[in-house]
């Protein structure tokens, strides 16, 4: 397993980020088989959606000082990187989530700070900022990666990163035209997606009463299979359970996105200042604009 260089540091950061923020919204890989078992009505399901809810509803701030991130594209050697994690909720009922990219020696080599609908990518040892807001073309832009931010619903930010976050696909509120079946303690959800046509998967266990969604599908209009998430290595962190591993899949691009999380802590008090654009935007960097790097893509 190769170390990445500091292009691929940043570069895997800012994928992590947008991992969180576009899980839910570029497609899944599609059910191969015909979904079985016993109809279920929605009432009987509600109390199993409640305890996914208030299991975001007690968690004010999460921070995690050990995660590892592993990219495999292709028949490439499989990159690995640490980074840290941190989310908190705001008194206005804002969500802030930020990471960081680490060197080998525990140094920061990039910050991505997601605050709102604001994003910020700052590469400290060039010394160059990217800040705005997201828009389609930023990442080919920097990176050359072909991710396509406008698959994320316009007004549903906050609620795709913490669906993510949290494994919880029920948190942007799309509950009401759910079709479910049941097999002894595992449920299959489908439900519409986010765009005309597009159909949603979700599979969840029950397990000492308690859901662990596992998977979570998309599929577009033309049935074409874009992305699977699999959230496994549930525990229990101050009574509260979530997953300690996910797993992404891009079938179209190759890639296999790997992240697990250790030394996770839970309502921990972190200062608003992790969050700041602000303390990247001085004369100390490179600042460009993504609105600029829009203008740019329109004109070429």
């Amino acid at each position: 397993m190769r170390t990445p260089n500091l292009h691929g540091v940043l570069e895997t950061s800012c994928c992590c980020l947008f991992f969180f923020i576009i899980i839910a919204h570029v497609g899944c890989i599609a059910p191969k088989s015909p979904i079985e078992g016993t109809l279920v009505d929605s009432s009987d399901f509600s109390p199993h959606l409640d305890t996914l809810r208030v299991r975001y509803d007690l968690t004010d701030s999460l921070k995690t000082t050990k995660m590892m991130v592993t990219i495999q594209e292709g028949d490439k050697d499989p990159e690995e990187l640490r980074e840290l994690l941190y989310y908190k909720k705001t008194a206005d009922g804002g969500d802030l989530l930020r990471i960081q990219a680490l060197g080998v020696f525990d140094d920061t080599k990039g910050v991505a700070i997601a605050n709102r609908d604001q994003f910020l990518l700052a590469m400290l040892d060039e010394q160059k900022v990217y800040v705005g807001k997201l828009s389609d073309g930023i990442l080919n832009k920097i990176f050359g990666i072909d991710l396509r931010v406008s698959d994320v619903r316009e007004g549903a930010y906050e609620a795709d990163v913490l669906s993510a976050i949290f494994a919880n696909p029920f948190l942007d509120g799309r509950n009401e035209k759910l079709s479910i079946t049941r097999t002894g303690e595992k449920y299959v959800i489908t439900r519409p997606g986010p765009e005309d046509g597009y159909v949603e998967m979700i599979t969840l266990y029950i397990l000492e009463d308690e859901p662990r969604v596992t998977s979570w599908h998309i599929t577009d209009s033309q049935g074409l299979s874009h992305q699977s998430a699999v959230f496994s290595d549930y525990r229990e962190i101050d009574g509260i359970l979530r997953p300690f591993k996910v797993e992404i899949l891009r079938p179209r691009e190759q890639t296999k996105v790997t992240v697990r999380m250790e030394q996770v802590q839970i309502n921990v008090e972190i200062n608003d200042n992790k969050f700041d654009l602000d303390t990247f935007l001085t004369e100390d960097f490179e600042i460009q604009s993504i609105s600029d790097m829009d203008d740019t893509d329109g004109e070429e």
